[in-house]
């Protein structure tokens, strides 16, 4: 049946007329339980709605209330009524119009058409005549099972009281429902017609999903719908990277304040997304803080001087193979000579780094010292003036944030300011391996992580490093790794190396994954402030690190078609 030809027509309300940003609608018990902080309200609250059931049927009615469920509710460590009126409230929040029907649902009515509501739901009419309210949405007919006591899930007599209600033939009645048993099958065996009602995308209930996944999942498909493409990089920030960073900050952000942090230094690459979403909604939470274009390449060529130089050939050397000689001194930020000039030394044109010719190359390193520290003490010079340029003073205090994974980029930052000032450095890590390295590291530098075998377990920390590289991808930037300083004046500019890989494509990924994240976040802290929402910056990054650990990136070609972004060991292969 044509809607224009029906007398009367029925909108089912959750999940068709009005949706949640949730993938579960029993999700919002978690919300509940954090709010309360009742780890297990979800289990306690299934399990009173299931006994309200059993009770409803011992009595012989039709269909049970939100009263009927907290009179079942055992747990006494939170008042029941408190939390039948917080779930009360929640849900009055959560809901919105869905953007597919609800225009079609107020033009009918504009139009003079006889709408009404149907549900199967254990608030009573009060709650959508409230929600209805705040659409200026008055003296809609609703036919709710909780009051009617009869449903359209059962036997469908919920729409025998609608053609009783109004006088017609069931065949004059259009009613609307995402829910094929409910909304299709039991109307058209009351001879009403039904049209069944199919998001896109799809919008069936994943199960189990954790609270931010959930939120995420949800509101990709409500709030954000037409903001975010399928399938793009943009669907990644907002899925992933925007969760996972928001709950970074927090855990900086209380860290901070209990370490008395003078100064954030957002290490680059890895710190530019934080530090981009710190500045739009951290600012009143965190200690002055800076995006600090910095690498370890940087700190340990500014730490190299005449005394030590030697001992630094192995990390001037390090990840050079498929290099040529030329792209090795490149790579420090060194002009490299003409090729009659290599030959002298013994490289042929077309000569490639390898173990075969490393003893050469130490030579070639050790004949090229005088030019190299001219190099490092300009980024030692450059570095000072820089930290200066920030208000970084003597005797403060500064908190170094790197997404991981064993500390050489702090080992080498202190080993390196050790010349020019004193600091005390506290590291903050998304996440701390069990490496040897990090073991011997933590044994002199002060390092925290949001993960680590001291906040989960040592398992599902291997399996994060073990995926590393898809976290280093969403902690990224769009600019090439920093090798140095130049200074000029008071004025410092970071010197960067893009190596041979064309990183045009990286950086677009990036843009598009701050995107999403803008999106995300815009949408979710006004959500987040509409409900009270209290998640833990452990749940909040829960969406990325099971994405990582799951292994479902592998398999994606979004990321099967990405090229080495790391420039320090790029060729032209």
């Amino acid at each position: 049946m044509a809607i224009n030809n029906a007398k009367i027509i029925s909108f089912d309300f959750f999940d068709t007329l009005f949706v949640r940003p949730l993938a579960d609608p029993e999700d919002a018990f978690d919300i509940i339980g954090n709010q309360f902080s009742i780890p297990n309200f979800r289990k306690l609250r299934q399990k009173a709605q299931k006994d309200a059931f059993r009770q409803m049927v011992k009595n012989g009615k039709k269909e049970i209330t939100l009263r009927n469920i907290y009179d079942n509710y055992s747990d006494s460590s939170v008042p029941a009524d408190t939390l039948m009126q917080a779930e009360y409230e929640l849900e009055k929040k959560l809901v919105m119009p869905n953007a597919a029907l609800f225009g079609i649902f107020t033009t009918l009515i504009s139009q003079g058409k006889t709408v009404v509501i149907t549900s199967d739901m254990y608030f009573g009419t009060n709650f959508f005549n409230e929600v209805l309210l705040k659409y200026d949405l008055k003296d809609i007919p609703l036919f709710i099972s909780a009051d009617r006591n009869a449903t359209k899930r059962d036997y469908g007599e919920m729409f025998d009281l609608i053609v009783d209600a109004y006088g017609v033939a069931p065949q004059e009645i259009l009613h609307i429902g995402d829910n094929y048993l409910s909304d299709v099958q039991r109307p058209r065996e009351r001879k009403l017609a039904a049209f069944h009602y199919q998001a896109f995308p799809p919008m069936a209930a994943r199960k189990s999903l954790p609270l931010m996944s959930s939120l995420a999942e949800g509101m990709l498909r409500t709030i954000s719908a037409d903001s975010v493409p399928l399938h793009s990089f943009q669907e990644l920030g907002f899925k992933y990277q925007a969760p996972a960073t928001l709950g970074f900050l927090s855990w900086i952000a209380g860290q901070s304040k209990a370490d008395g942090v003078d100064h954030v230094l957002f290490v680059s690459r890895d710190g530019h997304i934080p530090e981009r979403v710190a500045r739009r909604y951290f600012g009143a939470d965190l200690p002055p803080f800076s995006y600090f274009k910095g690498s370890r390449i940087a700190f340990n060529l500014a730490l190299i001087d005449v005394h030590n130089f030697n001992q630094h050939i192995p990390f001037l050397i390090s990840g050079a193979e498929g290099l040529t000689p030329a792209e090795l001194l490149e790579r420090i930020g060194l002009e490299p000579p003409l090729q009659s000039v290599l030959t002298d030394l013994g490289f042929q044109p077309g000569i490639t780094i390898g173990p075969e010719n490393y003893a050469l190359v130490t030579q070639f390193i050790t004949a090229y010292r005088g030019e190299i520290l001219k190099i490092c003490q300009r980024n030692r010079r450059g570095l000072f003036v820089y930290l200066k340029s920030m208000n970084i003073k003597p005797g403060g205090k500064v908190a170094l944030v790197d997404i991981g994974w064993s500390g050489s980029t702090q080992e080498a930052f202190e080993l390196a300011i050790a010349k020019l000032m004193d600091l005390d450095v506290v590291g903050y890590y998304f996440c701390l391996a069990n490496t040897l390295e990090r073991q011997r590291r933590s044994e002199r530098q002060v390092m925290k992580a949001l993960i680590s075998s001291d906040s989960t377990s040592p398992a599902f920390v291997d399996k994060l490093y073990e995926n590393r590289v898809v976290i280093e991808l969403f902690f990224s930037a769009p600019h090439p790794t920093v090798i140095g300083y130049k200074l000029k004046g008071t004025t410092v500019t970071a010197v960067d190396y893009r190596g041979r890989a064309d990183i045009t494509n990286h950086i677009n990924i990036i843009n598009q994954l701050n995107d999403g994240i803008d999106v995300f976040l815009d949408d979710f802290i006004a959500l987040q402030q509409r409900i009270g929402l209290v998640v833990s910056p452990m749940e909040q990054v829960r969406p990325l690190t099971d994405f990582a650990t799951g292994g479902q990136w592998l398999g994606d070609e979004r990321f099967t078609s990405l090229e080495n972004f790391d420039s320090w060991g790029s060729t032209g292969n």
